[in-house]
C-alpha cells in the first residue's frame, strides 16, 4: 500500500506490499510521486519489480550502455567518445548522472541544457541529448528499468538547432587545398569528395572491386552509409580523371587513411592554404571544413539542372527536407540568371 505525505516542501512516496522490502523515495511534484507509487505497485503486483532497479542512478545506465550495447553500433567510436565526455568527472552532467533514475525529471534536464550551452553548440548539445536520450528508452525498453515519470528528454525543451548549411566552397579554394595537401591522397580524397557528394567514412570504405569505370559507378556497401543502405554513385568525368591518376593498392581500397587522420590533414591544409593563397581576402576558405565538400558537390548537382530526387540518390538522403538543407544556391548565380532571363 503506497502513501504519499508533504514534508520540507517535498512529497515522499513511502510503499509497503507483503513479500517486498519497504520502498521509499522523494519528489519535488506530487504527481511525480503519485506517478512512481502506481509504477511501483503495478510492477510489484505483476511481478517484474525488480528492488535494485530503483536504486540505478543514470551514470549507472550510461556505464552499462556503453559497455554492452555502444561496441554493437557501426558508429561504436563516435558514441564512446560522446558518452566518455559525458562521464568526465568535470562534466556538466555530473548532478543529473547522480540521480536515480525513477526521480530524474525534465527540471534536471533543462538544468544541465542550459550549463551545456554555456560551453557548446546547439548541434552538440543536441547530439549528447539524443543518446541520453536513448539510453533511457533502451533501459526502459530491454532492461525493465522503470522511468515512473516517463523519459525526461522527451519531455524537456529541446535547443533548436539552425542546422542549414550555406558555406559554399569555390574552385579557388578547393585548388588551394589540394595544392597545400602534404598527402597526394588527401588531394585525391578532397577532389572526389567535392565530384561525388560522398560521405568521408563512405570515400575511405571504397574499394577498387565496387569501381566500375566503364559504366562510370562506385558501389557504397551497406555498412558504409550513415542510414545503413547501400547505394551507387554516378562517377563524373572529373571523377574518372581521378581515379585513373590513383595507384592500385595491394588490399584493394582506394585510401589508407582513417576518418581522424582525414579530419587533422584536412584542418592544417585548410591553415596552410589561408596562409598561403588568402591575399587580401579574408573570407578565404575561413570555416571550412571537410564536410563542407559534400554540401558543395549537392549544391552544384543542382545548379546542374538535377532534381530533389535525383540529389537524393546521390546524396543517400532518406527524405527531400534532409536534401534541402544541403543545397544552396549562390545569390549571385540567381541574379545571372534572372538577369539572362530578363533579356
Amino acid at each position: 500500500m503506497a502513501s504519499i505525505t508533504q514534508r520540507d516542501g517535498k512529497w515522499r512516496v513511502r510503499i509497503t506490499r507483503k513479500g517486498h522490502p519497504t520502498v521509499s523515495r522523494s519528489f519535488d511534484l506530487k504527481r511525480d510521486a503519485e506517478a512512481f507509487a502506481a509504477t511501483t505497485e503495478s510492477g510489484m503486483a505483476r511481478g517484474t519489480y525488480r528492488a535494485r532497479d530503483l536504486d540505478t542512478t543514470l551514470r549507472d545506465l550510461v556505464e552499462r550502455y556503453l559497455a554492452e550495447v555502444t561496441p554493437t553500433k557501426r558508429g561504436a567510436s563516435q558514441e564512446a567518445y560522446l558518452l566518455g565526455a559525458i562521464l568526465r568527472p568535470e562534466s556538466v552532467a555530473k548532478p543529473m548522472l547522480a540521480r536515480l533514475v525513477a526521480e530524474i525529471s525534465p527540471a534536471d534536464v533543462a538544468r544541465w541544457r542550459d550549463a551545456r550551452l554555456k560551453q557548446v553548440k546547439p548541434a552538440t548539445l543536441a547530439r549528447e541529448w539524443a543518446v541520453l536520450g536513448h539510453v533511457l528508452a533502451h533501459a526502459e525498453r530491454e532492461w525493465s528499468i522503470p522511468l515512473p515519470n516517463g523519459n525526461p528528454f522527451r519531455q524537456a525543451r529541446k535547443p533548436k538547432v539552425m542546422n542549414q548549411r550555406d558555406r559554399r566552397v569555390s574552385d579557388a579554394e578547393i585548388m588551394a587545398i589540394c595544392t597545400a595537401s602534404q598527402s597526394e591522397s588527401l588531394a585525391h580524397l578532397v577532389r572526389l569528395a567535392v565530384e561525388t557528394g560522398a560521405r568521408r567514412g563512405e570515400l575511405l570504405s571504397l574499394t577498387w572491386a565496387g569501381i566500375d569505370l566503364k559504366r562510370r559507378t562506385a558501389r557504397l556497401a551497406a555498412g558504409s552509409t550513415k542510414n545503413g543502405h547501400a547505394r551507387v554513385l554516378p562517377l563524373s568525368p572529373q571523377a574518372i580523371g581521378v581515379l585513373e591518376t590513383m595507384p592500385r593498392r595491394l588490399d584493394g581500397k582506394l585510401f589508407a587513411l582513417r576518418g581522424d587522420s582525414v579530419t587533422q590533414a584536412f584542418a592544417r591544409a585548410v591553415a596552410h592554404a589561408r596562409r598561403d593563397y588568402a591575399g587580401e581576402d579574408p573570407a578565404f576558405l575561413q570555416g571550412v571544413s571537410f564536410h563542407c565538400l559534400r554540401h558543395e558537390a549537392l549544391s552544384r548537382l543542382a545548379e546542374q539542372g538535377f532534381g530533389a530526387t535525383e540529389i537524393a540518390s546521390v546524396s543517400g538522403h532518406r527524405t527531400l527536407q534532409l536534401v534541402q538543407r544541403y543545397v544552396h544556391h549562390r545569390p549571385e548565380d540567381l541574379a545571372r540568371k534572372l538577369a539572362e532571363k530578363s533579356a
